[in-house]
């Protein structure tokens, strides 16, 4: 008696299996782990990497394996050694959890394109960058089921590429639940401390790039310093990479008294991200433009009032629980910044709802709603 054969599901884990996680490859590694605890022993996982899978995701459950494409050359591992794999090796459904798909593919593929801020931005980014990400999202768009992150990036992506609208899921992104919002006194006291970070301050978490508008943050922050900090008390804590548009928006305190205030970290260990989250101020992140925006849902996780733009899918996510500015008005940015600072029952208001707006997005949903465009295509 035979016994039917398993469907065989593909996911790249290339950008999942790095040690300095940010956004793309955090949704990548905890969609990974959300996923193994909810695909049937009645499917076949395979995970494919450049390396030995690390950081816990080589625990995966007996119908799910590791398999490692070495790629000595270190570049086009997508194009070239994975579609290489799909030519001797096809699975049935291959999901990539970014916008960058093999050359080769199976019958079926499902890819995540998470924005198209190369499209609306393009000043943000070089030449040769957004000619890249134009050539990757189109095929992406012609040749698999696209899920995206937020309403807002479903109809960019729509706008800009003319994709099929019954051919796109909208999968919202989560947040770790096991530490936002579980963070004590005494460990906000001790991360800070070793960051050397001077109390009270206000907090952005983001590449610091001229997309993120770090120019507007700082110029904001002067306003702010020189019409309502006559103290000098606040900081202004900036965690992320350096990115296109970094030096320019840097000349912003160049020479003032205002760049003492300022405390540039770089990339932060994720272990302590919570803490600085938590011991904040507030969270400023009047982005330009963004698929999702994940570090306003952490902020709400971690009891931080959060004042963002009303602009893209910021309102999407943050709903009712955010103090909202105009991003291309630094004015208005310092005067939501000086509200939080006076207001207390504001301050109480937007924690409260923050909170409850956190409530409404997992990494297991986010899963699920995966999980179920996986075995649509299977069909």
């Amino acid at each position: 008696m035979s016994t039917q054969r398993k469907i065989v599901i593909g996911i790249d884990a290339s950008r999942a299996n790095v040690a300095k996680r940010t956004g793309v490859e955090w949704y990548a590694f905890y969609l990974i782990q959300e996923l193994k605890q909810l695909i049937p022993d009645s499917y076949q996982v395979v995970l494919y990497s450049r390396e030995p899978l690390t950081y816990g995701l080589e625990k995966f459950p007996a119908h799910w394996e590791s398999r490692v494409l070495a790629w000595p050359p270190k570049f086009l591992w997508t194009q070239m050694r994975l579609s290489f794999e799909m030519l001797i090796h096809p699975p049935d459904i291959l999901f990539s959890p970014v916008h960058v798909l093999p050359l080769l593919l199976p019958k079926h593929a499902i890819v995540t394109v998470h924005d198209v801020a190369f499209m609306a931005r393009r000043e943000a980014y070089g030449f040769f960058g957004m000619l890249y990400l134009m050539l990757m999202t189109w095929y992406a768009t012609w040749r698999a089921h696209i899920l995206t992150v937020s309403e807002f990036s479903k109809s960019e992506i729509v706008k800009f590429f003319g994709a099929d609208p019954m051919r796109m899921t909208t999968t919202p992104l989560g947040f770790d639940t096991s530490t936002f919002g579980h963070v004590s006194k005494e460990t906000i006291v001790t991360v800070t401390r070793r960051h050397e970070i001077i109390d009270p301050y206000f907090l952005f978490v983001g590449r610091l790039e001229k997309k993120k508008n770090l120019a507007g943050l700082l110029r904001a922050f002067r306003i702010f310093k020189e019409q309502h900090d006559a103290n000098d008390s606040y900081r202004l804590v900036l965690i992320g990479k350096r990115g296109r548009g970094y030096d320019e928006a840097m000349q912003e305190i160049a020479g003032s008294e205002v760049g003492a205030s300022v405390r540039e970290l770089g990339y932060v260990a994720q272990e302590d991200i919570p803490a600085l989250y938590a011991g904040a101020t507030a969270f400023v992140f009047p982005s330009f433009y963004e698929g999702f925006g994940l570090p306003v849902l952490e902020a709400f996780a971690s009891g931080t009032p959060v004042i963002t733009s009303h602009a893209t899918s910021l309102p999407e996510v943050a709903g009712n629980g955010a103090l909202y500015v105009d991003p291309a008005a630094p004015q208005a940015i310092a005067g939501a910044m000086r509200r939080l600072i006076a207001d207390h029952g504001l301050r109480e208001w937007l924690i409260s709802c923050g909170r409850a707006r956190a409530n409404a997005f997992t990494w297991r949903a986010t899963a699920e709603k995966t999980w179920e465009a996986l075995v649509k295509a299977a069909e």
